[in-house]
């Protein structure tokens, strides 16, 4: 085996890599003479500095020399090197990385396979020659979930991220040291090219050893209530350990983890934004839980972030009275959806036999979305304080949007409905009914904004609900109609695959804005934030209404899925939780980065964490009915 000096600025996955798996001599940057002949191969790790390295004149001369002697030498993240030099570095974030494997054969990997190295940075180096034989190249956009046809044209366009400079020197232009930390992604490509690499410096195909990955995720089914109660309870100390909770509660809730993942040190970076669903979904958890076990700092916490929702984020007073704010970000729209999701873990407090906190609140939220839905119950995505004026409120009233959206409208008829149940006015279910029908007369093909997967997801909640109240023959039909369709969609694994036929989603293969996980219908990509999440608290509620055996056994798949999907992780802000992209083949959270604000790796606590818990823990509920 090749006797190989690394040259580091300090410690990387990278570097423990080697110490494992191959016969190396460490020494800083600041080396300042080294015997040439003394080693086999040299390796230059320092893509966890601040910026590219600049060597120093006596390793410039060191590495000379170990290429004339075309021995394997290995940088990363290193300067001018040679007669190539350094012109900056461009960030790569929603870029993705494509394999050139008649640079570099790597067993195990196909032409075209992708990569995904988070929020990296990539060196530029002029000049760049054609003999320079690209092996990873940054693509702008890439439509595809494995595997994209790229010609060697569109390699020597893009940026190099991993490259020959000369047939026994390899260069990464990004930052790769610490890729087992940043979560590199796929996991297997990650460590195939790697594998390769570590070999060519070794000068032997040894079979590399790699630490375990940062998160883990389990291949279990639920056997018994236990096995639920400690996936809701790794969920609960998320939401502690990741301090999604501002202030205990009294400043609202965190909205979780951004998809940035820094490539330096693989910090997962916040989102800090206090929104009004997440404070509440978490509320709702942390409500659930005080119901199901007395724990009084659940209940505590609980209390807290639905006090700062109704005291801080419901408008009080004047012609907006009544409205719930989206955020403190956006401080005059009113998002249905977003309050209705808010509002859904109260009104659901009536099925535990206990009152609706806020339930004064609650209508007066209700009925301020109520002046301004159509005659066919539906409602534009959101409404702004400053349109939301008399002349528009005329105008909307007596018309239909002609946008049959469950993704915007069905929760908020599903608080409808769940409302009626308590207060009996006519209105909320006259309007619920409506809006319901009017989805139900466009499904399948009802405006999507992600994908056909989300609407049907989307719809089987408030269809159990408006079937609850109304027990209608008609309402029930619809109900199974949906769940039976879905069924279509489902992977071995328990998931629920994205599908959006004809591509017709307002999101679908979008990268400008916000995008969908989907690039080709029949990717193996369960969505978390947007559709599967619904889905425990959708069957469980099927189940409580109807009583069926086959709604109880449709939720037991999706929350052994749901176990699988979870984070398990050493890191605490990751174990428990579930972040958006699931590749249900991989088991891994990988997916289409593109998206502005929600990709693959965001970790979203209300949308995706509060509302799987609240479906595992309400089908305990349920089961008490039926038992």
């Amino acid at each position: 085996m090749n006797r190989i000096l690394v040259i580091t600025d300090g410690d990387s996955d990278f570097l423990r890599l080697l110490q494992k798996n191959c016969n190396i001599t460490v020494m800083s940057l600041n080396t300042v003479s080294v015997d040439a002949n003394a080693f086999d191969a040299l390796c230059v790790l320092v893509g966890n500095g601040n910026y590219p390295t600049n060597l120093s004149a006596p390793l410039h001369d060191l590495m000379d020399k170990m290429r004339r002697a075309e021995k394997p030498v290995f940088c990363e993240f290193v300067g001018p090197i040679g007669g190539v030099r350094l012109r900056g570095t461009e960030s790569t974030e929603r870029q993705r990385m494509v394999y050139n494997s008649k640079a570099f054969e790597v067993e195990g990997l196909q032409d075209g396979d992708l990569f995904d190295g988070h929020s990296n940075e990539c060196i530029k180096f002029l000049p760049v020659e054609e003999w320079h034989a690209p092996i990873l190249t940054y693509q702008e956009y890439v439509c595809a979930h494995d595997n994209m046809k790229i010609t060697e044209e569109k390699h020597k366009e893009g940026l190099r991220a991993l490259w020959w400079m000369e047939k026994t020197t390899l260069i990464s232009s990004i930052r790769l040291c610490n890729f087992r930390r940043a979560r590199f992604t796929p996991e297997a490509n990650w460590r195939a090219l790697i594998q390769e690499i570590v070999r060519f410096l070794a000068g032997e195909r040894i079979t590399v050893e790699f630490e375990a990955p940062v998160c883990i995720h389990e291949t279990v089914e639920v056997k018994s209530a236990a096995d639920v109660k400690a996936a809701v309870q790794r969920g609960l100390d998320w939401i502690a350990n990741a301090n999604i909770l501002k202030n205990g509660g009294k400043g609202g809730a965190f909205e979780g983890f951004t998809n940035r993942i820094t490539a330096k040190e693989g910090t997962h970076i916040r989102n800090n934004t206090i929104r009004t669903d997440c404070t509440c979904e978490i509320g709702g958890a942390l409500l659930f839980d005080a119901f199901l076990t007395g724990n009084p700092k659940s209940k505590e916490a609980a209390d807290n972030l639905f006090k700062f929702a109704f005291d801080w984020l419901q408008v009080k007073e004047g012609e907006h009275r009544g409205m719930v704010r989206w955020s403190e970000d956006a401080w005059e729209t009113c998002y249905q959806d977003d309050v209705a999701r808010a509002l859904l873990p109260l009104l659901l407090c009536q099925h535990f036999d206990k009152e609706v906190p806020y339930f004064e609140e609650i209508k007066q939220a209700l009925d301020y979305m109520l002046i301004t839905t159509g005659a066919d119950g539906l409602r534009i995505a959101a409404t702004e304080m400053r349109n939301t004026t008399a002349e528009f409120i005329e105008a909307v009233q007596p018309a239909g949007y002609a946008a049959p959206c469950a993704h915007f409208n069905s929760y908020y008829h599903a608080i409808l409905l769940l409302a009626y149940r308590i207060c009996k006015k006519p209105q909320y279910l006259e309007m619920a009914e409506k809006g319901l029908a009017t989805l139900m007369a466009a499904y399948p093909d009802t405006r999507r904004e992600t994908s056909e997967t989300e609407e049907q997801c989307r719809l089987i909640l408030p269809l159990a609900v408006l079937y609850g109240v109304t027990g209608k023959k008609e309402h029930y039909d619809w109900l199974c109609r949906v769940a039976d369709d879905l069924q279509n969609r489902r992977h071995p694994s328990g998931g629920y695959a994205e599908w959006d036929t004809g591509y017709k989603a307002f999101c679908s293969r979008n990268h400008k804005g916000e995008c969908a996980l989907l690039a080709d219908n029949g990717d193996p990509i369960a969505d978390l934030l947007y559709s599967n999440n619904w889905l425990p608290l959708g069957f469980s509620y099927a189940y409580l209404v109807t009583g069926e055996k086959r709604f109880a056994e449709l939720w037991n798949v999706t929350a052994s899925f749901m176990m699988k999907a979870q984070i398990h992780s050493d890191n605490k802000l990751l174990d428990g939780a579930w972040a958006r992209a699931f590749d249900m083949n991989r088991s891994e959270n990988y997916g289409i980065p593109h998206d502005v604000g929600w990709g693959p790796y965001c970790i979203e606590s209300g949308w995706t964490v509060g509302e799987i818990l609240m479906g595992l823990q309400f089908m305990q509920l349920a089961e008490k009915k039926y038992a």
